[in-house]
């Protein structure tokens, strides 16, 4: 505290000198003293309140990481069933289409095959039919040859 600044303040405002061993300027002191102890425990008391309200932040945010750590991984495993279940789904619709897919080849194959088994017996009488005829008209050729020559070398 600067003394001089003080006399010569009370001076300009009250039209009082003081002298520099006034006992009024002791209460000065005083009060600066009062007011630094003051002061100092202010601090101390700021200073701690501050750290309780840090402390109970960081307590807070580390509730709300592992909140939000705990809803994310809640999310991944909701995600990863979803996925899981939809590749599931998928598969189980592609196991019906290729069950259908091989049920309409295969009775698509069984129509062929019935329908050329059809073919083959009809192709198998033909043949028989063929053969037939060919056996009947070697006969008749046989007979008609047989009775020509027969005519001829009665005629000679």
């Amino acid at each position: 505290m600067d003394v001089k600044a003080v006399i010569d303040e009370v001076a300009r405002r009250h039209n009082i000198r003081l002298a520099a061993d006034d006992p009024i300027l002791a209460t000065v002191t005083v009060t600066e003293v009062i007011h630094q102890v003051f002061l100092d425990h202010l601090k101390g008391l700021v200073t701690e309140v501050s750290n309780q309200a840090t402390d109970r932040l960081a307590a807070q945010i580390e509730t709300g990481r592992r909140e939000v750590a705990s809803q994310t991984d809640a999310a991944k495993a909701s995600a990863s069933k979803l996925i899981n279940d939809a590749g599931a789904w998928s598969a189980e619709r592609l196991k019906e289409a290729s069950s259908a897919a091989a049920a309409d080849i295969l009775a698509a194959v069984t129509a062929g095959l019935a329908t050329m088994q059809a073919d083959i017996s009809a192709a198998k009488q033909a043949r028989r039919i063929a053969i037939l005829a060919a056996a009947f008209t070697v006969c008749v050729s046989a007979v008609v040859f047989g009775g020509g020559l027969g005519f001829w070398l009665a005629g000679r």
